[in-house]
């Protein structure tokens, strides 16, 4: 026995009481048509007879040792061994397959489908457009959720760029700034080498002057 709702929600006390009592009430439909499958089966082999074995006569028996005495017995034995494997087939089958639980759902459900009786279910009087709505929803909704995917991915992707863009260009920021800062050291020393330029520059008209002063002086003294 299931224990959700149709919902999928975990039924109530209530409801799980309800459900108990609606097995218990199909009880006995569901016990009437395993024993009439049963009565089926034992009425298909129950008219196995003599001209079912008339193929095996051309079968050298005798030759293999087997001889059949008694083929009354035979058949007997034939059927009850045939109606124990096809009941034990169907007996796992019915308890493996759930169908005792399937029946009693079955009817449940056509119970509850009663009040639909005598209502029009036919699509035919509808155009193929309204027919085939369902579908083209389906495949809308199934087309949403992948459009929907694809914008997810893409906003991973868009997210890693613009990560991926504000660590270069805060690099490139860096090297900006790192190249004023060359620019402005370059030209300081520019300045500086102006001045020292003029300074030696000076210093070189100071030696030639103290030069010639040197050599007049000596020339005087001569």
């Amino acid at each position: 026995m299931s224990s959700q709702t149709e919902d999928g929600d975990k039924p109530s006390t209530s409801q799980q009481q309800e459900l108990i009592d609606e097995y218990e009430r199909f009880g006995d439909f569901v016990e009437n048509v395993r024993k009439t499958y049963e009565k089926l089966y034992r009425e298909l082999v129950l008219p196995i007879n003599d001209a079912h074995l008339q193929p095996f006569t051309k079968i050298p028996l005798e030759k293999r040792g087997i001889l059949i005495k008694n083929s009354n017995a035979l058949i007997e034995s034939l059927r009850e061994r045939l109606l124990k494997h096809l009941l034990t087939t169907w007996n796992d089958f019915w308890v493996n397959g759930g169908v005792s639980e399937s029946l009693i759902l079955l009817q449940m459900y056509k119970e509850k489908c009663k009040r639909y009786e005598g209502k029009n279910w036919k699509m035919w009087s509808k155009t193929p457009l309204e027919r085939t709505r369902p579908i083209r929803m389906r495949l809308n909704e199934n087309r949403i959720h992948y459009l929907e995917a694809q914008l997810q991915c893409q906003r991973q992707q868009l997210k890693e760029a613009l990560e991926n863009n504000a660590e270069h260009r805060k690099k490139v920021e860096e090297i900006t700034i790192q190249r004023t800062l060359l620019t402005k050291a370059m030209e300081n020393y520019e300045e500086k080498f102006e001045l020292d330029k003029l300074k030696i520059l000076r210093l070189q008209q100071d030696l030639l002057s103290f030069d010639n002063e040197s050599t007049t002086i000596e020339t005087e003294k001569k």
